[in-house]
């Protein structure tokens, strides 16, 4: 009998343990904004009080830096979404990205 309750147990924490993993999952989304095209690199100095944001294309082409006057603190949400308009921008703005090859294009 003491078997079976620590099989019933055991089968609890699974399947308490699966649903919060589905639950987890359908909220990531929500809060890790990804954008559709290229990458941001943010650095940011301990002994500064600014921060340096660099834009990507995919093809790992620095489209361009900038330097942003404050830190600025990628955990939050609306931080991030602010570094993905700008991304965005910078990318439309991109003339050389159309023209470069991309990397699974080279023999």
């Amino acid at each position: 009998m003491n078997s079976i309750t620590q099989y019933l147990l055991a089968g609890f924490l699974v399947a308490a343990g699966l649903q919060y993993q589905a639950v987890s999952k359908g909220t990531r989304s929500a809060r890790q904004p990804f954008p559709e095209r290229g990458f941001w690199v943010a650095e940011t100095a301990p002994d500064k009080k600014s921060t340096v944001v660099r834009y990507y294309a995919h093809s790992n082409h620095l489209v361009s830096e900038t330097t942003e006057q404050e830190v600025l603190d990628i955990r939050k949400l609306s931080v991030r979404k602010y570094l993905n308009a700008k991304l965005r921008k910078e990318l439309e703005k991109d003339t050389t990205g159309q023209s470069a090859i991309k990397l699974y294009e080279i023999n």
